[in-house]
């Protein structure tokens, strides 16, 4: 029902006015257990899956299924319990800059196709002091929160890294793990900090931030699907000289190809596509078999890019991710789809004979 008759409804309206409403009905539900509890109905089985099989631990992080929320849907760190009632195991805040930051001039978010979104937000946030009130009220509620940390566009070069441990050390006590983005193309100059040199200082301040800490948090580092595989091989390099956790594969696509096939007026625009394209999503496995191909078991790798039901699920759990993130297919499939993907998972699973999902992680490449 979801797509044929309320999502038409959704693509004449401004995406990122709905997407803001959608937030703040999932924060508004928070303040009341009968809402909440109701925001259950709109899992796929009127209810939230949990079963032992779908349990994934990363980096001794304990998620109740694969299925979580990616960096970009929830920027203001204001409906975690919410999107947990609807069936994802996690949430990634932010992405999180130090300083409040309107982001790009609107609108700036587009629904191209079914299921396919551009945007050009821009870090478009509230800052780490703001991020931090918000998130005082999940404490202890045992949701695993990521925190996704960028840099504000204004920061001299030399600011760049210690800003980055700044935002890690004002939400140490808020974050399950931190994800460097280093990566979105909506930031001008951003995706030069893939690179070695500035990619390695920026991790090493990330980890500073937390000297003296009884737990280091895990550290994950966000590249881009446009990454030579030789640069991958670097991102590789610098995760693992620095002894951090992993990598997330990846951001939005700038590739101009798979733009232009909405029309030239997308070709040529600024911003990244995501969502459920095709090319897109193949662009994004590649580089997941990749890096499972160069370090194995070694990094932990977290799949993100055209995730819209089971059997995308299962592209990127094979081909060696073995977390998930969804965020355009919120939007493009609808509330329900985080328990319709783990339901699909289980039902693959028990048809398989596979008894515990970490089982598949990898075998395409394995």
């Amino acid at each position: 029902m979801y797509k044929q008759f309320i999502s038409p409804i959704l693509d004449h309206l401004d995406s990122e006015t709905w997407h803001n409403f959608a937030r703040e009905s999932l924060h508004f539900a928070e303040n009341f257990s009968p809402l909440l509890k109701f925001t259950q109905l709109f899992n796929y089985s009127g209810k939230r899956l949990v079963d032992e099989r779908l349990k994934v631990n990363i980096s001794d992080i304990e998620f109740d299924n694969p299925i979580t929320v990616g960096a970009g849907w929830d920027k203001y760190g204001r409906a975690v319990k919410g999107l947990w009632h609807l069936g994802f195991s996690a949430v990634e805040v932010g992405t999180v800059v130090l300083h409040p930051q309107t982001g790009n001039p609107k609108p700036r978010q587009f629904m191209i196709a079914p299921g396919v979104g551009i945007n050009w937000l821009g870090f478009n946030s509230p800052g780490t002091d703001q991020i931090k009130l918000n998130l005082q009220r999940y404490k202890n509620c045992g949701i695993p929160i990521g925190i996704s940390i960028g840099m504000n566009r204004e920061l001299d070069e030399k600011e760049i890294a210690w800003a980055h441990g700044a935002v890690a050390e004002n939400l140490y006590d808020c974050a399950s793990y931190f994800a460097v983005n280093v990566s979105s193309p909506n930031t001008p100059g951003l995706r030069k900090l893939q690179d070695k040199k500035p990619l390695n200082d920026i991790i090493e301040a990330v980890k500073d931030s937390m000297n003296g800490k009884k737990i280091k948090k895990p550290i994950f580092v966000k590249i881009a699907p446009e990454l030579t595989l030789h640069a991958v091989d670097e991102v590789i390099e610098v995760v693992n000289d620095n002894n951090i956790s992993g990598i997330i594969a990846s951001n939005t696509t700038i590739n101009s190809d798979i733009k232009g096939k909405y029309g030239q007026k997308w070709r040529q625009s600024q911003g990244g596509l995501s969502g459920d394209d095709p090319d897109y999503r193949k662009m994004v496995n590649d580089q997941i078999k990749h890096i499972y191909k160069q370090a194995g078991d070694k990094l932990e790798i977290i799949g993100v890019g055209g995730i819209k039901d089971s059997e995308t699920a299962l592209e990127k759990i094979k081909a060696g991710a073995k977390l998930l993130q969804v965020v355009t297919a919120i939007r493009g499939e609808g509330p329900f789809v985080a328990g319709k993907i783990n339901t699909g998972l289980l039902n693959y699973m028990i048809k398989e004979g596979v008894s515990n999902i970490n089982e598949l992680v990898g075998i395409e490449v394995k």
